[in-house]
């Protein structure tokens, strides 16, 4: 099972939900969601946003391999070093930086569709 998987397993285990709930509420199948929780398959940009939205989490807490609040986001982006960050440190940045970025191109292309 893959990092995302594990969070939004245990996110939705916090939370009481069941599967069948979560799918629901994210419009899709409950084997589809079944499918995502298990790791077998990966959400689109959509899903994730709605996944945190009725997780009521951020998307960097389902993405991150530890507790988004452990990571010091005060530290400027080129101070990246040995001294300030492990490599595990780094990859986290980069994914949440990377997610971030694909939801605005999405909430960009939505809002370019709407014009």
């Amino acid at each position: 099972m893959n990092i995302f998987a594990s969070n939004l397993l245990a996110k939705r285990e916090e939370k009481r939900y069941t599967q069948a709930y979560m799918a629901m509420q994210c419009g899709m199948s409950q084997p589809n969601y079944s499918d995502i929780e298990r790791g077998k398959t990966s959400p689109s940009i959509r899903q994730l946003k709605r996944f945190a939205e009725v997780l009521d989490a951020s998307i960097d807490e389902l993405i991150s391999e530890r507790p988004v609040g452990s990571i010091d986001f005060a530290n400027p982006v080129n101070s990246f070093n040995k001294q300030h960050f492990t490599e595990s440190d780094k990859d986290i940045y980069i994914k949440i930086l990377e997610n971030r970025l694909r939801v605005l191109l999405l909430e960009k292309e939505s809002h370019k569709q709407l014009s």
